[in-house]
């Protein structure tokens, strides 16, 4: 493995000091990770978006429950199973699953886990629509309960298990600066905006990775990422550009290609009458007058994949449904029809730093635009303060006046039903649609276990969305991963992006 900079040398020129519970580095050399954003916090329990908290916290501090070679749920520090027809969800710990700090895993600490973020995280207090309560069986048994079945709870993994002996020892500012989990990676030091140390957890229950020191690399920006492979100074970059994958593979890196969630889309404020779009005319007009087969295949090699709602497989597919066509005239008639035949300007707002490809499709959309009319004002947010705009249009529904090239959960999302509920049910904190008849849908698909039941419900659904259009989907998203010579990694399809080292391989 290629010698880095020796883990104490780092902690030097940092400054920064490790958890107590932390021993030194056995070894001096560094596996390097160059992803394109840190996380939110430290602590998942009260992160606000764990698209980017995950990847990186997820090796610390696990999910209850673990993903298969295929994407499926799998039991992880603890087993599940639901009974009275979905309505109980029983939770068995596994046996001796012991957290960084030496504190064993107990049923105390799912209980803590769930309390605490249930009080602090929007993203999982929306998970908890149909829950009741939760409840202690014994020492390695939980039952939590719920009003009627919700097929949403376990599958977006937003519950992470954290210590409640930890929290009780250290409090509150220790907790969150010094995480403690009971994944393959223990806590080393963060440096802000520049890198994260880990190392091998020797005691982990699902055994020692062969990765032992672990360097997290910050890097926003697609080509820093792409060059620290080149020059030998990462040994697996995340987030490839599309553009990118051909050239890498032709110089004698390996690339792994996963279709992951999202899918990257034109996403409306719907909610104030006053702006054009509110107008369904004007967003089918939008619609049309985009090329987004000429967005992958011109900006993006054929790499990212489209389809009009979910993919073959997915609950719900349904093959009649298709792409808005790419139609100019067709566009302006519409713009006409809704009394804008000469077009209006529109602030287009691109989300930046999370997912590879979004800054190259709001240019594209604005040329695009430009073509039928519609004169944009591009500009960029990074993601917590998008979130925060998008939060803002919910809040004050009436005031917002902007459009978004988003990365939304559709396609490849954990469940198709759950990609619907968090995106345009109007209970979700996140949504900006109102349809009481898509509303009826999605609250009857949430508590239908049975997916063949459930998907002409989501099927349903789809249509509705198509005909409405609240939400342009352009293209579905493809995690490209690039590792030097020597390096495996094959994350699992659907769900977010993954960073899981424990899952690399590595040749003698």
């Amino acid at each position: 493995m290629t010698v880095r900079r020796t883990a104490s040398a780092v902690a030097m020129a940092l400054g920064l000091t490790a958890a107590s519970f932390a021993p030194a580095l056995a070894s001096d050399d560094m596996f390097v990770v160059a992803i394109n954003h840190q996380p939110d916090t430290l602590d998942p329990t009260i992160s606000v978006n764990t698209v980017i908290s995950r990847p990186v916290m997820e090796n610390i501090i696990e999910p209850m429950v673990g993903l298969d070679a295929q994407g499926n749920l799998v039991p992880g520090v603890l087993s599940f199973e639901y009974s009275d027809e979905g309505r109980i969800l029983t939770l068995r710990l596994r046996e001796g699953v012991t957290f960084h700090s030496g504190d064993p895993l107990t049923a105390d600490d799912i209980i803590f886990s769930h309390e605490r973020t249930a009080e602090r995280s929007r993203i999982y207090q929306s998970r908890l629509r149909n829950f009741d309560h939760i409840e202690r069986v014994d020492d390695m048994t939980v039952r939590m309960v719920f009003t009627s079945a919700d097929v949403t709870f376990l599958p977006p993994r937003n519950l992470s298990i954290v210590s409640k002996a930890y929290f009780d020892r250290v409090g509150e500012d220790e907790f969150v600066s010094h995480p403690n989990g009971t994944g393959p990676y223990r806590f080393v030091s963060y440096t802000p905006a520049q890198e994260m140390i880990l190392e091998a957890n020797p005691d982990y229950w699902g055994g020692e990775p062969d990765v032992k020191n672990l360097r997290f690399v910050f890097a926003s920006e697609d080509s820093t990422r792409v060059a620290m492979l080149r020059a030998g100074e990462a040994d697996l970059i995340l987030n490839v550009p599309f553009m990118e994958r051909d050239r890498l593979e032709a110089d004698g890196f390996t690339t792994a290609q996963i279709a992951v969630t999202p899918t990257v889309s034109v996403q409306f404020t719907l909610n104030n009458p006053d702006v054009p779009w509110h107008d369904v005319r004007v967003r089918l007009a939008v619609a049309h007058a985009i090329d987004a087969d000429g967005i992958v295949e011109g900006l993006f090699h054929g790499v990212p994949g489209r389809h009009a709602r979910f993919a073959p497989g997915e609950v719900g597919y349904d093959e009649t449904l298709e792409n808005y066509s790419y139609d100019p005239a067709l566009s302006r008639q519409l713009l006409a029809d809704a009394g804008y035949p000469n077009g209006f300007d529109m602030p287009l707002i691109w989300w930046h730093g999370e997912n590879s490809g979004l800054r190259e499709t709001a240019e594209a959309v604005a040329l695009y635009l430009q073509q039928v009319g519609i004169n944009t004002q591009v500009s960029s947010l990074d993601v917590p303060d998008f979130v925060g705009r998008l939060r803002a249009a919910t809040a004050n529904p009436t005031t917002e006046d902007w459009v978004g090239i988003t990365p939304t959960p559709m396609a490849e999302y954990f469940d198709p039903t759950i990609a619907l509920a968090f995106t345009y049910w109007s209970a979700s904190p996140f949504s900006q649609y109102r349809n009481e008849a898509f509303d009826a849908l999605v609250a009857q698909a949430v508590q239908t276990v049975d997916p063949e039941v459930r998907g002409p419900l989501v099927v349903e659904a789809t249509r509705i969305l198509h005909d409405d259009v609240p939400q342009i989907s352009l293209w579905n998203n493809m995690a490209v991963y690039a590792m030097r010579d020597g390096v495996h990694y094959n994350p699992p399809p659907r769900h977010l992006v993954r960073a899981m080292i424990s899952e690399v391989t590595l040749d003698d």
